[in-house]
């Protein structure tokens, strides 16, 4: 198109005003005229007056118009323009329904057209492909094949405010930052899988924050142009030279600590649970760091998949820039730990008054935690300089558990995202290694007894079997810490009486079983003189938890059917096998029925009943399996069943034998 017929160039000001060459923008602006709009903008007085309403004609034309979005972030009135590009922002926002729904309907449309047996796999794939031609097709045709997608919209936008902000001269340039920051926040949570989308914050938050670090390494993306050498900035058309206001310089410090808070609180919450992979798997790694003896042989460790796989890896490079952040903006370990464990503040992401002083700008709690334990990460994984405070398991353990962890009802704990849970459970295992004991203090107690709560329900909710057996064993550890042997039998009984989750009443077992055994090996050793006997050496032991670990299970066969009856033993079939297996194991050795007086226990309790309940139950349902009485969806299911029927059975008869040997029961009778 020739220049002297091109409308751009014709209707330029003062042919036209400004409003009326806006609306002849509107209607010519194509990805041809781009480089001529390029050239129109290169007029500071011309794009200082229209630079703000171009913005939403040129976001839709990335990434071809990425260079005149820079022109118009260097020339504008930068005041206007923040306030436009916050617009925009706010509406990526809040677009996750309709995004959701339309991908979902371009999958299902991509699976149709190949056919009944495509994937969605496929159908991602064919996006995924697409987004790949997308900067050929723009150069080539009067429109793009299909829109920008978010995370492109959000880092050219993001990059917009990069140059804005400092370009405002004002007394508080805060008001700004604050208002992009609000904006800024929720669109990222939308994006925040998209890794360009995080270095894009980042490198945000350099840039604001005035850092000299290198840039970030970059990424080879066919969303993004080669973009000229960075143009001058024109100045701000309404600055003022004027000093800031009094704390100013503290308040944008603050706020920049807070947005690094909550941005990474959106990028961990984003890190998909992959292959069993929670977060960064912080406690897995660690646990492998520190007991090497327990990797199981021609098995992948976790410290091998982060060094090998490259989106896993990726995840320890991100954490480390937002680590590095952290302490460019002085953000250190006990101010995280003290945001962590205090009361609820205002969070950023909801509507308030401009903050007056950087004491009205909170961290997200969530995200100290995540900062904190990366902290931790790089010092002990990576052997980085360690920052961290002292932290102790009471009080400061329960504060983040309280923090980060639903109420210690049954049903909220465990409904967390995995990486967080993985990061508590990090930071949990770190302290209790260099923690090896607990002060006895009465006025404690009660909130040890809150961590143990905690952790025990995470293990019997939590769905990941990683993280489950990370807090098992972080449960299991703290509670042989306590120096208070009445706490830990207490803790024990309460949660055998109380606690409806079976396979947590297992765990139970397995702590009292733990107990019964280092008190024996105790016992065994050379003991101090004068030293009483541990209260798991004694008879009280088992007399105090006697009647919740041998209940009478009678009623199992007496007022269900047989489909109901058998549901509720498969369901207390864990609990049952660890008190057999408890048993055996007493009864096998040489000087513990004796010490443990199990003759007596044996004739004051349910015991010799429960086991006989047990027989004639396991042989009852066994029964039924076989003769078809329960309906098994296959073979193989009925084949598990009469399995884990003879198990019981078997189980029990060994019990029962046990006790015979040692004049407990008489098997005859």
């Amino acid at each position: 198109m020739a220049d002297i017929d091109n409308p751009l160039l014709k209707a330029l000001p003062p042919e036209t005003d400004y409003l009326s060459y806006l609306t002849i923008l509107e209607y010519n602006l194509t990805l041809e005229q781009l480089p001529t709009l390029h050239r129109i903008l290169q007029d500071t007085t011309l794009t200082a007056n229209i630079g703000w309403d171009l913005v939403h004609l040129l976001l839709p034309l990335l990434p071809a118009s990425q260079q005149c979005l820079h022109d118009v972030a260097h020339l504008g009135n930068p005041r206007e323009v923040v306030l436009k590009a916050t617009e925009l922002l706010e509406g990526l926002g809040g677009e996750e329904e309709a995004d959701d729904q339309e991908e979902t309907e371009d999958i299902e449309e991509a699976g149709e057209l190949k056919g009944p047996g495509a994937s969605a796999n496929e159908a991602h794939e064919d996006r995924a492909e697409d987004g790949k031609n997308v900067a050929s097709d723009v150069t080539t045709s009067g429109a793009s094949s299909q829109p920008p997608s978010r995370a492109v919209q959000f880092i050219a936008l993001l990059d917009m405010l990069s140059i804005l902000h400092p370009r405002i001269k004002t007394k508080h340039p805060s008001r700004f930052l604050t208002t992009s920051l609000q904006a800024v926040l929720p669109a990222y949570s939308q994006v925040a899988k998209s890794t360009e989308a995080t270095e894009a914050v980042l490198g945000f938050i350099k840039a604001l924050s005035g850092t000299k670090r290198p840039k970030l390494p970059p990424r080879k993306s066919s969303a993004m142009i080669p973009m000229q050498a960075t143009p001058l900035s024109a100045p701000d058309p309404e600055g003022q030279d004027e000093p800031l206001g009094v704390d100013e310089e503290g308040l944008q410090s603050r706020l920049l600590q807070s947005f690094l808070s909550y941005v990474a609180e959106a990028y961990m919450n984003s890190t998909a649970l992959d292959e069993d992979v929670p977060g960064l798997a912080w406690s897995s790694r660690y646990q492998e760091k520190l007991h090497p003896e327990k990797i199981i042989p021609q098995r992948r460790t976790y410290g091998s998949l982060f060094a090998e796989e490259e989106h896993l890896h990726e995840r320890d490079t991100i954490t480390g820039h937002i680590l590095s952040l952290a302490r460019d903006l002085k953000l250190g370990a006990e101010e995280l730990l003290s945001t962590i464990t205090k009361a609820d503040e205002l969070d950023l992401e909801e509507e308030q008054e401009l903050p007056s002083s950087a004491s009205d700008v909170p961290l997200s709690k969530t995200g100290s935690i995540y900062i904190l334990a990366t902290m931790a990460a790089s010092s002990t994984l990576f052997n980085a300089p360690s920052s961290l405070p002292s932290v102790s398991l009471v009080p400061d353990f329960a504060g983040i558990l309280a923090s980060s962890l639903g109420d210690s009802a049954t049903g909220s704990t465990g409904a967390e995202s995995e990486p967080l849970i993985d990061a508590v459970l990090f930071l949990g295992f770190l302290i209790i290694n260099t923690q090896s004991m607990i002060p006895a203090n009465g006025d404690t107690d009660h909130v040890f007894n809150n961590v143990l709560q905690r952790l025990s329900l995470l293990s019997a909710n939590m769905p990941s079997p990683v993280l489950r057996y990370h807090a098992h064993l972080l449960t299991s550890t703290i509670l042989h810490l306590n120096p208070s042997e009445n706490s830990r039998l207490a803790f024990i009984k309460d949660t055998l009486e109380h606690c409806p989750f079976e396979n947590l009443k297992a765990s139970a077992i397995g702590w009292l079983k733990d107990e019964i055994l280092a008190a024996e090996k105790a016992e065994q050793s050379q003991k101090a003189p004068g030293a009483d006997d541990s209260i798991f050496a004694t008879s009280a032991t088992l007399t105090t938890v006697a009647p919740f670990i041998f209940p009478n299970p009678d009623n199992l066969m007496e007022s269900q059917s047989m489909t109901d009856s058998y549901a509720t033993f498969q369901a207390h079939r864990p609990f049952y096998l660890a008190v057999l297996n408890l048993l055996y194991l007493l009864l096998s050795s040489a000087t513990l029925p004796s010490r443990l007086q199990m003759a007596e226990i044996a004739k004051e309790s349910e015991l010799p009943r429960f086991l006989d309940s047990l027989l004639q139950a396991s042989k009852r349902f066994q029964s039924s399996i076989s003769d078809n009485e329960l309906e098994y969806g296959d073979e193989q299911g009925r084949n598990e069943g009469i399995l884990g029927m003879e198990l019981i059975e078997m189980t029990v008869e060994q019990a029962q034998h046990a006790l015979s040997r040692v004049g407990m029961m008489d098997l005859e009778a």
